[in-house]
């Protein structure tokens, strides 16, 4: 990294000498200064055209190389998770199809019900299922720490359904309806930062109609329905509710330490950037830059409880016979999930 720092200072320094044989003492600097300045504003982006030329030229060799490696990394993590990884992705399809032909029996009973509770839930779980499949393509990746993280989207999926099936219909038409004055508060800030992203942002037309939408929903439920979580206030007889509210109301604040250490993989503070479980393994000191086939555990873990949680939870909307054995069905699939990756974690790796 230092070539062109030395080419650097080898320039100044012939100029230092000419300067000091040609020119009087106090032109000398403001000679060198010149010189720094033509060498910074006319070769630097000349030095750095050629090498991104040179870059661009040997670039599908290098991507090459690269890629044939990710796929042997890839082809080593899957076989050293595989049982887990097997286990996980059996329960992710069993619980997508669940959600699928859950929809296609009810939709229509739910829409002569004005079922409202019923498509948000459904919505809420196919997102759910996307999630986890974002999870299970991130671990066998290499990725436990991204995977961890993506945990914590999945963690308030999960939340927010559970929340919303512990209470009735009219709950659910105001999370909808909260859209509102989330849209709202998107567009003022969308429209703040409009010159700064160079964008052309909303007409006055499109603000005032969607202010009209925010206000009428706020004259509808009251002023604290313009909070981040309103739609929850008055349940939870909380003027401003926020999501541990809802981890509370719905007995899963005990993964409150998962979830904040999940916000460490994504969040820049110093203990997030020390510790990963990509490097659970590791034996020294690393800087992890790529994937690693460690700490693999604890997000699969996670992920399967969450998702099994969700999917059992759609099913008592609609329930009878078929619903109580599939809720069994899905326990049972997801319930050894942990114990398999932790049983894989803690054999013995060959050198």
């Amino acid at each position: 990294m230092n070539t062109y720092q030395k080419i650097f200072e080898k320039t100044l320094q012939e100029a230092a000498k000419k300067a000091e044989d040609t020119l009087p003492k106090h032109k000398i600097k403001e000679f060198l200064d010149s010189t720094a300045t033509d060498f910074i504003h006319e070769t630097i982006p000349k030095i750095a055209d050629d090498i991104v030329l040179s870059l661009k030229e040997s670039s599908k060799e290098k991507l090459k190389l690269n890629r044939e490696y990710a796929d042997e990394f890839v082809s080593r993590n899957i076989e050293r998770w595989k049982n887990g990884f097997d286990a996980l992705e059996t329960l992710l399809i069993v619980c997508s199809e669940v959600g699928e032909e859950f929809n296609n029996i009810y939709r229509e009973r739910a829409v002569q019900e004005q079922n409202v509770q019923f498509d948000i839930i459904v919505r809420l779980h196919a997102r759910a299922c996307h999630v986890s499949s974002e999870i299970l393509w991130l671990l066998k990746g290499g990725f436990a720490d991204a995977a961890h993280a993506r945990w914590r989207a999945l963690h308030e999926v999960v939340v927010t359904a559970m929340f919303l099936l512990n209470h009735g219909n009219e709950l659910s038409i105001r999370y909808c309806e909260h859209e509102a004055i989330e849209s709202y508060k998107a567009i003022i800030q969308y429209n703040k930062y409009k010159s700064r992203l160079n964008i052309e942002g909303f007409s006055e037309e499109e603000l005032i109609e969607c202010k009209a939408v925010h206000d009428e929903v706020i004259s509808k439920y009251g002023q604290d329905f313009k909070n981040s979580y309103g739609w929850a206030a008055d349940t939870l007889n909380n003027k401003r509710p926020n999501f541990f509210h809802l981890e509370e109301a719905v007995q899963l604040d005990h993964l409150r330490p998962y979830y904040k250490w999940a916000s460490q993989n994504i969040h820049a503070n110093i203990h997030g950037i020390k510790n990963k479980l990509g490097l659970a393994d590791s034996k020294e000191e690393v800087l992890l830059a790529g994937p690693s086939n460690s700490g693999m555990t604890d997000p699969a873990d996670l992920t399967a409880s969450s998702l099994k949680q969700i999917s059992v939870g759609l099913l008592t909307i609609y329930s009878n016979i078929d619903s109580l054995i599939t809720q069994y069905v899905i326990k049972e699939l997801g319930a050894d999930i942990g114990e398999l990756f932790l049983k894989i974690q803690n054999q013995k790796q060959p050198h």
